[in-house]
């Protein structure tokens, strides 16, 4: 039977584990349905950064994939923290999101998820979770921009959103564009009405696009 790319990864991964399990590095595994957050100077980024890679560019293949993210070195090199969650039977991370620390809190900036309906769920539930100002690892005032679909999931799921001007302004910098408040589209699903914080901005080289902020920075 010929294994799939997939198979393989997990395969190396494994592999990976038992090596790092014998030596002497204080290798810890993920526990199951626990957000936890992997720190730079923890030896299982090594580990899972593969497979989180593949869960961003999946996550993001719908508009090329993530601008910052086109390696497994990437995350590593953009993103000092992640929090990462293993929700199923196997041992490979299902969820993950990607923050850096800013004077505001930690500012997210990718997120990932293995594609089922599970994993997509989890994903929705514990970013939602810090936006709502807990904390992971000891970190928190997770916040971040969001739009459309997951913009939906978030604010749904009773994610504040940031609705004065001058703190989007102060928050998002120079790619600000313009400030709409409320949602610009008169037909606009009802959650979108919801929340007075919408804005656009230049993202990479996709040109302005939708925004609103929704978490608990400082």
């Amino acid at each position: 039977m010929r294994l799939t790319e997939t198979d393989l990864r997990r395969v190396i991964r494994r592999l990976i584990t038992e090596v790092e399990v014998a030596s002497p590095v204080n290798f810890t595994t993920l526990p199951k349905n626990e957000l936890v957050l992997v720190r730079k100077d923890d030896p299982l980024r090594t580990v899972i950064s593969q497979e989180l890679y593949d869960m961003v560019t999946q996550t993001y293949k719908d508009i090329g994939g993530h601008h910052k993210v086109k390696t497994p070195e990437a995350l590593d090199a953009n993103y000092e923290y992640w929090a990462v969650a293993d929700i199923d039977d196997d041992p490979e991370p299902d969820v993950g999101l990607f923050a850096n620390p800013r004077a505001s809190g930690a500012k997210m900036g990718a997120a990932g998820n293995d594609g089922t309906k599970a994993a997509k769920d989890a994903y929705k539930d514990y970013s939602t979770y810090l936006r709502k100002g807990n904390s992971v690892g000891g970190v928190g005032n997770w916040w971040g921009e969001v739009g459309d679909k997951p913009a939906y999931a978030m604010i749904s799921r009773g994610s504040p959103a940031i609705e004065d001007e001058a703190k989007v302004r102060e928050l998002v910098g120079d790619a600000f564009v313009e400030w709409y408040g409320t949602h610009p589209d008169p037909n606009a699903p009802a959650v979108f009405k919801q929340v007075n914080g919408w804005y656009s901005r230049n993202v990479g080289n996709l040109g302005p696009k939708l925004k609103v902020i929704l978490g608990s920075p400082l």
